[in-house]
Parts: structure tokens; C-alpha cells; sequence
């Protein structure tokens, strides 16, 4: 008698229309969030790659500002330029006999320091060709799901 009440009841048309409704809700519901997560990753790679080309350009402007500097520093430093400001400040070349040195005690010379920069001539190209970037969404929910399912193969 249990045998037969358990049978009806587990195979009632009622309980089975709940359990695929069940059923159909647990996939839209899993699928919503798979969705929403691959939205957000999305969102975040964009906004990483706006902050780069932020940065990038920064950088460039920071270059361009050094290369006026040094194009400012070289005009001023001319010997023409700098003999004409000394003019004017009123300084004039020294006779002979005028100019003498003094020792400083401790005070070694030793080898001139000489710093060169190195100018990087190859462009800086951010590289998006990789597949993450490419991927559509269904392959994106396909490699997570491999990757949450990775743990139970071989069972």
C-alpha cells in the first residue's frame, strides 16, 4: 500500500509540472548569471583599457613636454644667447691676470659624469589580440563551465 501511495504521489502530472518548472526557472536563473558575470568582466576589461590609453597618453605628454624643455634649454644655452643675457646683466670677458683659481681642500676632479638617454623609437601598441578579448558569449560560458566542471571529471 505505502508502495503504491509513494508511486502515485511521485508521479502525480502536478509534481512533475512543478519539477519542470523547476527545473526550466534553476536554467534561466543560472543563465541570468552567467550572463551578468560575463557583462561585468566585460565592463571591467574595457574600463582597464581606457585607463591605458589614459596613462599612454599622459606619458606622451610628458615626453613632448621633456622634448620642449630640452629644445627651450638648448636655445638659451647657445654661446651667442648666453654671451648677449651676460652683456646685459653687465658682465664682460676678464683681462688677462684677472682670473685665478682656488685650491678647495678635499675637492677631488674627477671623471666628468655624463648621462645619455635613450630614445625608445618603437611605438607602444597595446595588444588586444588575445582570445579572452574575442570570445562570444557562449564560448565564454562554455570555458566556465568546463572550468566548474574540471574538478568532477574521471568520476
Amino acid at each position: 500500500m505505502t508502495e503504491s501511495l509513494n508511486q502515485a504521489f511521485s508521479n502525480s502530472p502536478r509534481r512533475q509540472k512543478l519539477q519542470i518548472i523547476g527545473s526550466v526557472f534553476m536554467a534561466i536563473v543560472i543563465a541570468a548569471v552567467m550572463l551578468i558575470l560575463y557583462l561585468v568582466v566585460s565592463a571591467r576589461v574595457v574600463s582597464m583599457g581606457r585607463q591605458l590609453q589614459q596613462a599612454k597618453d599622459e606619458i606622451d605628454q610628458l615626453v613632448y613636454q621633456g622634448v620642449n624643455y630640452r629644445n627651450q634649454i638648448a636655445q638659451l644655452s647657445r654661446f651667442d644667447v648666453m654671451e648677449e643675457k651676460a652683456k646685459e646683466m653687465g658682465f664682460r670677458p676678464p683681462y688677462p691676470g684677472e682670473v685665478f683659481y682656488v685650491p678647495v681642500p678635499g675637492y677631488k676632479l674627477g671623471p666628468e659624469t655624463h648621462v645619455e638617454i635613450e630614445q625608445d623609437t618603437r611605438p607602444a601598441v597595446i595588444n588586444v589580440n588575445l582570445l579572452e578579448y574575442h570570445q562570444s558569449l557562449f564560448e565564454w560560458i562554455g570555458e566556465q563551465m568546463n572550468n566548474i566542471l574540471r574538478p568532477f571529471e574521471g568520476l
